[in-house]
């Protein structure tokens, strides 16, 4: 039965007008709820730091903690956006999809001419898809992009040229199947989640999508007149006909308003309230082209035919053109949807305007007669169609030019929305990703400011992104731009939630105040108005308003999240213990979750207390392994739940959770909290062992002279100390208490003794002792005994260091057959991975040496200083390996600190090693005098 109906032509094509009217339809939808959709009023959660402590490294006879922060959560609410859509984005994928097979297996049956003209939109659709940008195939090169030209045009040319009997529906077998397959590659070997991946495609398939929509205008700006003519004529009887002048009338009305439409600039009032839109125009013209595609037909029959063509490729296009719209409505792209409604008033009124003066000069006196012209307009006698309607394209191209061509800016602003959006979701993912939110500011700066200035959309993702990079003022200044646009409650509550400081209390209880006094049955406001007074001492008020909350909505997400977070501000422990013990945390509730972890961590002071407090099943308070967009609750569930498996000392579980922190970070959405799972990815993988990496994610972060810059530097600093870099964790401790982390000068203390430091080591205790602090200054007397006692001393065997192993296995099987292939490998480890191993990487420019490879061992050990800077033995071995290398003039500098800071005799040795190398050099360059120079240094 569904062969027969599959086979039956008359179902195929309603089945795509179907489609196409489906299409049609989401457009329309979103026409209406597209901005509502954008700015959802959602829960915000609002995070509180406070101390914990998460280690301890062994520093000589003492242990010193390392320390992070956790976060308490409260909830109050907020609107948000814009926010992608992914699902719309998927939709518009999947309509251009359908549309590009189907339009393949049509134009595969049409002649060679038509076939290629028909193929070319095709062409610059694939082209313009940018999919190398996802990785497909694990690189960035147009592999993918080739692999879809091939097929898809490989197979269009295979159908044409050699299965000329083949029928339309087995064609559309063919290239669906392609098409769905190429899909599935797609999606399978991006390199992004699948969300990411579509809303990717979806934003570099906007220009595509805008020429759809051009294309579907163009082919549609003559039929409202053509309409009219056939509501004018289409009665049975001449006399129940209009004549010429209520054509020319109704005609001229419809002319009129579009010259009024592109005279203002796009701007029309019609009636008060109700503005003229061409998009509403273009409904009745795309009904009307699909109804009277027939009748048409001796326009473009001569190229296309109508059984198997234009009755196919007619809904196709519509189908593609109407995804675009629906998705540029979806996203409330301004550019974009301006663009359309510029472009289809001005091809309204140029091609409409052109085909009502060739309907007047071929046929005004048949319209006299009140015959059906409407079923012969397209076989003119005078004056040929294809002259005016070039004619007509050619002013529209005109008029574009003379306006600096704004309609390829603006399809390019939209572009640079979708991509701005798709960044900020990654940023927001990766707080710590400057890269990712300076890219997004860039795409809507230059989509906002540079491409199309009445950018919407823009200012509110600029909003978004500011909020998420900290960036208030900025964001509040964004956002009264938004409201002076569109003034709205969903944008006020937004901006008032913007007023939680205590600089702006008062600002803010007016603004919830007057919100609560409107709904005093309101529990949203009053936990709100909770949350403001936690800004200040009132802890009475807080508490009150937190009461009022609970008894409007008993045992609320909101409300137990916010009891709970409140005990734990308080440090009131066993009461937060006793309220949790009442407590079910529910899927979907993750700041709940997170206070609750907290709690266990401030609570628990060993990893077999925190297993035992959490017990063995901890699914219940584990964030959601879907996650993939955050905000401040589902961040604070994950950031304690990492802590939480460090914690445990739970390799297992810290390991599964680097890879889903890193796609995290990489996702625009979740740029706010970039720093934070940088440095949970940081935590991760330092308790893992993969010290390089932990270090690479953290070295951004201590970055700066901040106080936040100033503990990653501690933390930095201990991690180098648990290393044996004690000169090199010394100069790290020293930024951090420079910048204000007093914690890391006792810890500075200890690192300066084991280098052997010992006159610093005594200045920074006495630096301790007179200190005002009397924490500080006990540790300064401590530190003072110790020095007396001469206990301060690392043992070497028990240190263990990162790359300690590759080492070994690389003097193993150096000598052994085909030993050095993997020799090489560990020592390119090494010094990819450890170049803080002091001695593993000496080893390694020495294994480069052995082998003449005189540049690799420079690189290796100014990989080494790198992390090592005043390592004697390493600028030692530099000095000689520059010589060997040739570039003697890399040398100078370390030469002149070695010369400083060795005696004189050891000095005068390494000088006669180094002219000995030099002249080693030398001699061979002397044996080859046409040998080229040494390589730059990769």
């Amino acid at each position: 039965m569904a062969t027969k109906l599959l086979s039956n032509p008359a179902w195929r094509h309603s089945f795509l007008g179907v489609l196409a009217t489906l299409a049609v339809g989401l457009a329309v939808f979103y026409y209406f709820t597209g901005e509502s959709g954008a700015l959802p009023m959602r829960l915000v959660p609002h995070l509180q730091a406070i101390p914990l402590t998460l280690d301890a490294v062994a520093a000589g006879p003492v242990r010193l903690p390392v320390q992070a922060s956790g976060f308490i959560l409260s909830l109050t609410h907020n609107v948000d956006g814009p926010f992608t859509q992914p699902g719309v984005a998927a939709l518009f994928l999947v309509l251009l999809a359908v549309g590009l097979a189907g339009w393949v297996a049509v134009v595969s049956t049409l002649s060679r001419t038509a076939f290629v003209v028909g193929m070319v939109p095709v062409i610059f659709l694939l082209l313009s898809l940018n999919t190398e940008s996802l990785g497909v195939f694990n690189t960035g090169e147009r592999y993918f992009l080739y692999l879809m030209l091939g097929l898809v045009g490989g197979a269009a040319f295979g159908l044409h040229a050699f299965a000329e009997s083949l029928s339309l529906r087995w064609r559309y077998v063919v290239m669906g199947v392609i098409v769905a397959g190429l899909s599935l590659i797609l999606f399978a070997q991006s390199q992004l989640p699948p969300v990411e991946t579509a809303l990717q495609m979806a934003a570099y398939a906007t220009p595509g999508g805008a020429v759809l929509v051009a294309l579907l205008v163009l082919w549609v700006g003559v039929e409202n007149i053509r309409a009219l003519l056939w509501f004018n004529t289409q009665a049975e009887q001449p006399a129940s006909r209009f004549g010429l002048g209520p054509f020319l009338v109704a005609s001229l009305l419809y002319l009129g308003a579009l010259l009024l439409y592109v005279w203002n600039d796009g701007a029309l009032q019609l009636f008060p309230g109700v503005a003229l839109d061409p998009l509403v125009l273009l409904l009745p013209a795309v009904l009307t082209a699909g109804l009277g595609l027939r009748l048409r037909a001796p326009s473009y029959a001569q190229w296309v035919p109508y059984a198997r063509g234009a009755a196919q490729l007619y809904p196709i296009l519509v189908m593609g053109a109407a995804g675009a719209l629906a998705y540029a409505f979806a996203t409330a792209n301004t550019p974009l949807l301006v663009a359309a409604r510029n472009f289809t008033g001005l091809a309204f009124l140029l091609l409409g305007g052109a085909f009502w003066v060739y309907v007047l000069i071929n046929f005004m006196p048949l319209i006299r007669q009140r015959l059906r012209v409407y079923r012969v307009v397209f076989e003119p006698r005078r004056l040929p169609f294809y002259t005016v309607y070039i004619l007509a394209v050619g002013s529209i191209a005109i008029i574009q030019t003379r306006q600096n061509l704004t309609l390829p800016d603006q399809v390019q602003a939209a572009q640079y929305n979708n991509l701005g959006d798709l960044t900020r979701q990654q940023s927001e993912a990766q707080p710590d990703d400057m890269g990712l939110a300076l890219l997004a500011e860039r795409y809507y700066a230059e989509s906002g400011d540079v491409l199309y200035r009445s950018n919407l959309h823009a200012q509110l993702g600029r909003a978004a992104l500011y909020r998420f990079r900290a960036q208030r003022q900025n964001e509040i200044n964004a956002l009264r731009r938004a409201l002076l646009r569109e003034p709205n409650e969903k944008v006020s509550v937004r901006l008032a939630s913007l007023f939680n400081e205590p600089g702006d209390l008062f600002e803010g209880l007016e603004v919830l105040r007057r919100g609560l006094k409107a709904q005093p049955h309101s529990a949203t406001l009053a936990g709100d108005l909770a949350q403001l007074f936690t800004q200040t001492s009132l802890t009475d008020s807080v508490a009150y308003y937190l009461d009022k909350t609970e008894q409007l909505a008993p045992g609320s997400y909101a409300s137990q999240t916010n009891q709970l977070g409140f005990l734990l501000s308080q440090n009131l422990l066993e009461e937060a213990k006793r309220v949790s013990g009442k407590l079910r945390v529910r899927d979907q509730e993750p700041a709940l979750a997170s206070n609750y972890l907290l709690l266990q961590l401030r609570a628990a002071t060993t990893p077999a207390q925190l297993r035992a407090a959490l017990g063995p099943d901890q699914k219940h308070v584990a964030p959601d392994p879907k996650l993939m967009v955050l905000d401040d609750a589902s961040f604070a569930q994950l950031y304690h739940w990492v802590l939480v498996s460090i914690g445990q000392q739970n390799n297992r579980l810290t390991s599964a959770m680097v890879a889903p922190l890193a796609q995290l970070a990489a996702r625009e959405a979740n740029a706010s909290y970039y720093e934070q799972l940088e440095f949970l990815q940081a935590l991760a993988l330092h308790a893992v062992g993969q010290e390089r990496a932990a270090r690479q994610r953290l070295l951004p972060l201590a970055s700066g002279t901040t106080a936040t810059a100033g503990y990653y530097q501690q933390l930095l600093g201990m991690w180098q100390l648990q290393q044996g870099q004690y000169a090199t964790a010394a100069d790290q401790l020293g930024y951090a208490a420079a910048n204000g982390v007093t914690t890391a000068r006792s810890a500075r203390f200890y690192a300066l003794a084991l280098s052997g430091q010992m006159d610093s080591a005594r200045a920074v205790a006495a630096q301790l002792v007179a200190s005002p602090d009397s924490a500080l200054r006990e540790q300064g007397r401590q530190a003072q005994q110790q020095l007396a006692a001469g206990n301060l001393a690392a043992s070497p065997t028990t240190l263990r260091r990162v790359g300690d192993d590759w080492l070994s296995e690389a003097q193993r099987v150096e000598q052994q057959p085909n030993g050095v292939v993997i020799a090489r490998t560990d020592y390119q480890r090494i010094v990819r991975e450890a170049p803080f191993n002091e001695p593993a990487i000496i080893a390694a420019a020495a294994f480069h040496t052995r082998r003449h490879e005189y540049a690799a061992a420079y690189e290796a050990l100014r990989a080494g200083l790198n992390e090592n800077p005043g390592s004697l033995p390493l600028l030692g071995a530099c000095v000689l390996a520059a010589a060997d290398a040739g570039l003697t003039e890399y040398a100078t500098d370390a030469l002149a600190q070695l010369r400083k800071r060795l005696s004189p005799a050891t000095y005068a040795t390494l000088a006669a090693d180094y002219a000995a190398h030099q002249a080693a050099r030398a001699a061979r360059q002397a044996s080859f005098p046409e040998a080229p120079a040494s390589p730059p240094l990769q």
